[in-house]
């Protein structure tokens, strides 16, 4: 018996993700490098038409988009001598692959909060394939979907299948390194045909693998849940969760139509335009920016918010205005909405953040 999804991998923003959109380090990119280059295929000819250059494939402040990822791996599709690369890419991949994403995971208390961990900074990983992650009595099911689902432009059948071997390949080798060698999968499905290399996909993946299901999906055993990862640390997971937060934020402001809304609200100083009328400057109606946005993983509130905490902080850092002048500036009703909305996003009052900032004059804002 399928019980409902305990919860998504990520926001509903990884599927209309911004594909273009260049927010990702080139890990994924680089371990497809490394692999190919295993087999003879040099880089360059691996990267023609993702407009990167090997170097930039090992910078740290390189960001690229799925789409660049896709295409390079449309390149190894074609390169390849080895019909079976995109698995053994994802079987070399390794938790330090992955940057903070991979520590996350490898610091948390269980492989149940390295799971909810995974899913709730899958946007860090560069995701391709939407997947969700199902419980019952028996089994912790990733589940993944078809071609159909998956909304990849010009991806074909072909390159599906690799992809989906890679991304199976990449879960199973990420949980055996967070929880030891001992943890391989009671099983794979494939909603896939049998392929010449099934018998490579089962050395790899070390069970079982069947072809021609309803799904395509990952097994383990339920109460493998609740054991504990060989690198468990309650401190470093803590830190290390509060970076990859605030990665996630980055990006979350860093998608296209949140940033040309994020504009907006700061285009007119003191004044903030209605969702209404930002929405007729980007040609669209309110409900379907609403729809828009709620696809990035945002809201209007969400980013005006954001705008008024930064122009806050930017005010009691660099002016002299009083909290009342403040307040109004910011499009409160009065200074004490201010003052408790300046609490609630940072945790500090007025008088402790002016402090802090190192204003030379006392004001009434400090009062």
């Amino acid at each position: 018996m399928r019980t409902t999804p305990r919860s998504r991998t990520t926001p509903r923003s990884s599927r209309a993700f911004a594909l273009r959109e260049k927010l990702h380090p080139p890990l994924k990119i680089f371990a497809v490098v490394r692999t190919l280059a295993g087999l003879g295929v040099e880089a360059k000819p691996l990267l023609l038409g993702s407009g990167l250059s090997p170097s930039d494939v090992a910078s740290a402040h390189c960001r690229t988009s799925v789409f660049q990822f896709l295409t390079v791996c449309a390149n190894a599709a074609k390169l390849s001598p080895d019909p079976q690369w995109a698995v053994r890419v994802g079987s070399q991949m390794h938790l330090i692959d992955y940057g903070m994403y991979g520590f996350v995971l490898a610091c948390a208390g269980s492989l149940r909060a390295a799971c909810e961990l995974a899913m709730r900074y899958h946007i860090l990983a560069t995701p391709v394939v939407p997947i969700e992650l199902f419980e019952d009595q028996t089994t912790a099911c990733w589940t993944f979907p078809p071609l159909d689902e998956a909304h990849l432009p010009d991806v074909d059948d072909r390159l599906f299948r690799a992809l989906l071997e890679m991304q199976i390949g990449i879960h199973v080798a990420l949980t055996r390194h967070v929880m030891g060698a001992w943890c391989v999968p009671a099983r794979v499905t494939f909603a896939l045909e049998r392929p010449q290399h099934a018998n490579v996909l089962e050395e790899v993946f070390e069970c079982p693998v069947v072809f021609d299901q309803i799904r395509t999906e990952l097994h383990y055993p339920v109460e493998w849940l609740d054991r504990t990862p060989q690198f468990a640390n309650p401190i470093t997971a803590t830190q290390v969760s509060a970076t990859c937060a605030k990665l996630l934020e980055e990006h979350k402001w860093s998608l296209g139509l949140s940033r040309r809304v994020y504009a907006e609200l700061t285009r007119t100083p003191g004044r903030f335009p209605s969702m209404r009328e930002v929405a007729g400057t980007l040609c669209m109606d309110a409900r379907t920016l609403r729809r828009r946005l709620d696809e990035e993983g945002t809201s209007y509130i969400d980013l005006l918010t954001s705008v008024r905490q930064a122009l806050a902080v930017d005010y009691l850092s660099t002016t002299l205005l009083t909290v009342d002048d403040i307040a109004a500036a910011l499009g409160f009703s009065d200074a004490t909405s201010f003052r408790h909305a300046f609490k609630r996003w940072t945790g500090r009052t007025l008088t402790e953040y002016r402090a802090g900032a190192g204003q030379a004059v006392a004001t009434p804002s400090t009062r």
